[in-house]
């Protein structure tokens, strides 16, 4: 992804009158058609045959097209951390101060003091996201559940956006709506992007800098390994309470252990979950966003889920899904290795068999989703004197 918008900028550079609306129109072609016709042109090959219960580890695609490697990363992206080296945010008192980074494993990290987010925020991480958004759009046929109006829904906030995909896509389509994405990384693009979105660095777990009644529609997904499990009930409430009334709140989530495991992945998924449970987070979340919403007041609340086939028997979408697999393994790997006491050797065996396993048990994962609205303040007066009669 790094590479295409370096070529994007040099191409711009070239044509320094391109208007708005070619503007949005290379950033359509650059972030996600032409992203999501790359990685099922790698893998054509894929549909031409199957990929049979015994079948060689070196017949399974990973990330690069052969069986999987998770020890190799191209994580050092010098390019990459050149352009942001580092992250200038303003303090309590005024001052700016530099976020440095922690290096886990040879991958980069945010180092957010207090923020428990466990996957990387280095290029390798965000290819990942990118590719994650792709697939989490076509299984729910969209980039929201909810539907969205841009004639009504003029302010929008992203919540935990890191490299702004969504937002980029939604602003792209939505011309008249201003997006803004906020995130504890500042790992999004930073000098071409359509007029109407901004970013901010921004911890949610310790409150959004807005005024309240700000934003018309409210976007979440996929912090699971980002809030602690105490930090989700102020989180939805800061989400409420800068939404405006009538606004809408979408959140989505994948459960942190899949389905339909075999006897390897489900022996490191209980692992992992044991470890993230350590580490203080919720890891049924996924499961309980519509009675969070539904907890901070919020009405006509709907929920739903995707199943999504992880490896080659779940053609495309399957095969991205794995691929999408192979960069978490990857992102998880240091954190891994510290609770097994596995090297590198070992971790490397151990996801090989975990890609058969894909296969051979037909793997998959459910992502939840759920919305609602924001009552007016005489809608919540009524329901509260309704339901005081009522008893």
């Amino acid at each position: 992804m790094g590479s295409s918008q370096s070529s994007l900028q040099v191409r711009l550079q070239k044509k320094p009158k391109m208007s708005q609306q070619e503007l949005q129109r290379q950033y359509q072609r650059n972030l996600s058609e032409q992203q999501l016709a790359d990685h099922l042109s790698a893998r054509r090959a894929l549909e031409d045959s199957s990929i049979s219960r015994t079948a060689d580890l070196c017949q399974i695609p990973g990330i690069n097209g052969q069986a999987p490697s998770i020890i190799a990363s191209t994580a050092n992206n010098e390019s990459f951390y050149h352009q942001r080296p580092t992250t200038i945010h303003s303090t309590a008192d005024g001052s700016r101060t530099r976020q440095n980074f922690r290096w886990i494993d040879g991958r980069r990290h945010h180092n957010m003091e207090g923020a428990p987010y466990l996957l990387p925020n280095d290029i390798d991480e965000m290819d990942r996201l990118h590719l994650q958004h792709y697939v989490i759009r076509h299984a729910f046929g969209g980039n929201t559940r909810a539907k969205f109006d841009g004639k009504v829904h003029k302010d929008v906030l992203d919540v935990g956006c890191g490299p702004g995909t969504w937002i980029l896509e939604m602003s792209t389509e939505h011309t008249e709506t201003n997006f803004t994405g906020i995130d504890i990384s500042a790992v999004w693009p930073t000098e071409i992007r359509p007029r109407n979105c901004r970013f901010q660095v921004v911890d949610a777990t310790q409150g959004l800098p807005f005024e309240d009644n700000t934003f018309d529609f409210v976007y979440q997904r996929f912090m699971i390994l980002g809030y602690p499990a105490a930090s989700w009930p102020f989180v939805i409430q800061e989400l409420v309470r800068v939404t405006k009334p009538g606004g809408i709140i979408e959140l989505t989530e994948i459960p942190v252990v899949s389905n339909a495991n075999g006897p390897e992945l489900s022996r490191i998924m209980e692992i992992l979950e044991a470890g993230c449970i350590a580490k203080g987070l919720d890891t049924k979340v996924a499961k309980k966003l519509d009675t969070l919403l539904r907890d901070a007041g919020l009405v006509d609340v709907k929920s739903c889920h995707a199943s999504i086939p992880v490896g080659a028997w779940g053609t495309k979408v399957g095969q991205l899904m794995r691929e999408n697999s192979a960069g978490i393994w990857a992102s998880l790997r240091g954190w891994i290795k510290e609770l097994t006491n596995m090297n590198d050797a070992q971790y490397e065996a151990m996801i090989k068999r975990i890609f058969v396993e894909y296969e051979v048990h037909r793997c998959y994962v459910n992502c939840y989703c759920a919305w609602g609205v924001k009552p007016h303040p005489q809608d919540s007066s009524l329901e509260a004197e309704t339901s005081a009669n009522q008893h």
